[in-house]
């Protein structure tokens, strides 16, 4: 017999973060988006590119603190690369992270979706009191 190069087509830790996440994003019939995302929710990063129309695309990294249920709250943090230091904080619910991701995994793009965007947009607005 070899030797199990480390990947398990299913475990009962992954199963268990399937049955609890699947309810809150979209239940079975979204089954393989969401294993996908379950297997990117412990690496706590997402390195996309939002794409420009003329231009070229904006490369930014979306970092994440660990979670383990659905309602955990989870601590973001947004870098583009083209502006160095600055950083864009926001937290929201793991499922909320979570779903962002299975949409990355169904678009088959490197980027997050507009539901994102718009989310992060109105957050930004609603916490600097702006109109």
């Amino acid at each position: 017999m070899g030797q199990l190069d480390g990947m398990t087509l299913s475990s009962p830790s992954s199963d268990a973060q399937l049955a609890l996440f699947a309810p809150y994003c979209g239940g079975l019939r979204r089954e393989q988006s969401l294993r996908h995302a379950l297997e990117q929710l412990p690496l706590g990063q997402f390195d996309g590119e939002r794409v420009r129309i003329g231009s070229q695309p904006h490369r930014y990294l979306l970092t994440w603190s660990p979670a383990n249920a659905p309602l955990q709250t989870c601590r973001c943090e947004l870098r583009f690369h083209e502006q160095g230091d600055q950083l864009y904080p926001f937290e929201c619910p793991a499922h909320q992270l979570l779903d962002w991701l299975m949409q990355v995994v169904e678009a088959g793009r490197q980027d997050l979706p507009d539901s994102f965007w718009q989310w992060l947009l109105l957050e930004q607005i609603e916490e600097d009191g702006s109109p």
